[in-house]
């Protein structure tokens, strides 16, 4: 002797069951998803980190060779102008500096 009742009853349990899994299925489904669209979102953003580093060093690189550049033109300037002159006037600015450096 079957009971209908008992037999309605676990043919809902069955349908609640599936109705679970497939909820569960499709929440890893979303999970998986945006799981991957945050990773191409983090590697999106780090290869545009990596190109404003690249663009940053490079600029510093090119401010430090100008300023490296002018130092260096600076120092030809006063190399030039001091070949020009009279070894009497180097001679007695050396004596003013040695006289300076050296006591009595």
């Amino acid at each position: 002797m079957e009971n209908p009742t008992l037999r309605e009853i676990i043919e809902v349990e069955k349908e609640i069951q599936q109705a679970l899994e497939h909820t569960k299925e499709k929440m890893r489904e979303w999970i998986e998803a945006r799981k991957k669209e945050a990773e191409e979102e983090l590697a999106r953003n780090e290869a545009e980190l990596l190109k404003s580093f690249q663009q940053a060093r490079e600029h510093a690189m090119q401010d430090a060779g100008s300023g490296a550049s002018s130092i260096v033109m600076e120092a030809e300037g006063w190399a030039a102008r001091l070949t020009h002159l009279d070894d009497d006037i180097l001679a007695g600015i050396a004596a003013n500096h040695i006289e300076k450096i050296l006591p009595g």
